[in-house]
């Protein structure tokens, strides 16, 4: 007797998604500035539930791109309830052509040789040039779709890599790691235990500071090149449960404060309210504008937001939990 044995063929993936966090730096330093013009850092990044996505699908010939903005979410109001967050926090997306996910499909597909025929679709809710690090985590949620939609013709390691290229915090997102020290340019990378999931409030100004600008004033006023701090010392990132964020409190600093701070009015006040009101960490996030100050339960976190999203120059204020792992492909 004979067994006819038939075999049912894999379905073919057509489409993958990202979802594309964004981060804050619990800690940022420049410790030199290259003859290329580029700077050297040391960072402390931590990835936050504020987050973009990007589908990509099999398309026709080509790369196409569609922006559109999501629903943002939620923001306290002072006296309770809430509202949607104004589109006017999202800030000026630019030209498709020029986005970053369009630049990284660009290079995945020159890195890799394969004709591009995808379409793209990029939903928006962290607001753009806000030291939130929405472009690059775009860039890096198109490289991973567009390695799975093509069978992974890329590594990890060359994923990184290619990202780094695009970005300086495209590695970072490119990682895996929710929380990481970078050097360099940001892409050399230390996994760090993350801290417990904590509610984080980010404080959006209408302003916006361009990050060349950023970066030309703050290391006009800095001594460098520095020595690095938490590079000789990473055991101090090494805790973890409860406390965990305890010593990061005792770390926390941002090089960027100072010049940003006087070119944007009203950033450092809006910093001390997130501080009187019990944040453990407050800071300016990346090169600015947006700050933001880490709390220990979501009902501060809440009335934080309320007060500092209607201070003057703030566009809204948002509450939203830390990350303790990177969201995965879908």
């Amino acid at each position: 007797m004979s067994l006819a044995m038939t075999f049912q063929a894999k379905p073919r993936v057509t489409a993958w998604s990202a979802t594309c966090p964004a981060k804050v730096n619990l800690f940022l330093r420049i410790l030199a500035r290259e003859d290329t013009g580029y700077h050297q850092i040391e960072t402390l990044f931590q990835a936050v539930d504020l987050c973009d996505r990007v589908e990509a699908r099999k398309g026709e010939n080509g790369i196409a791109l569609e922006v559109c903005i999501g629903e943002q979410g939620i923001a306290p109001e002072v006296g309770g309830g809430e509202r949607p967050l104004a589109p006017e926090a999202i800030g000026d997306l630019g030209a498709p052509e020029d986005n970053t996910v369009m630049k990284a499909a660009r290079a995945f597909f020159a890195a890799t040789g394969i004709a591009p025929a995808v379409s793209l679709v990029l939903t928006k809710r962290i607001p753009a040039g806000t030291g939130l690090g929405g472009a690059s985590s775009d860039a890096a949620g198109t490289l991973s779709a567009l390695n799975e939609l093509h069978d992974t013709p890329l590594s990890a390691r060359e994923l990184i890599a290619l990202g780094g290229r695009i970005g300086a915090d495209v590695p970072f997102f490119s990682s895996g790691a929710a929380t990481a020290l970078a050097w360099g340019r940001g892409d050399r990378l230390l996994r760090c235990p993350s801290p417990p999931a904590a509610p984080v409030v980010i404080a959006i100004p209408r302003e916006r500071v361009s990050t060349a600008v950023a970066y030309r004033e703050t290391s006009a006023g800095l001594q460098l090149p520095a020595p690095p701090s938490l590079l000789a010392r990473p055991s101090l990132l090494a805790g973890s449960g409860t406390n965990a964020w305890c010593p990061l409190a005792d770390l926390q600093w941002n090089d960027f404060e100072r010049a940003v701070f006087t070119r944007v009015a009203g950033l450092a006040e809006v910093r001390a309210a997130l501080e009187n009101a019990g944040a453990s960490i407050a800071r300016l996030t990346g090169s600015g504008s947006a700050v933001f100050g880490v709390f220990d339960d979501f009902g501060r976190a809440r009335a934080a937001a309320a007060t500092t999203g209607g201070m003057d120059g703030v566009a809204a204020a948002l509450v939203v939990p830390t990350l303790t792992e990177m969201p995965p492909l879908d």
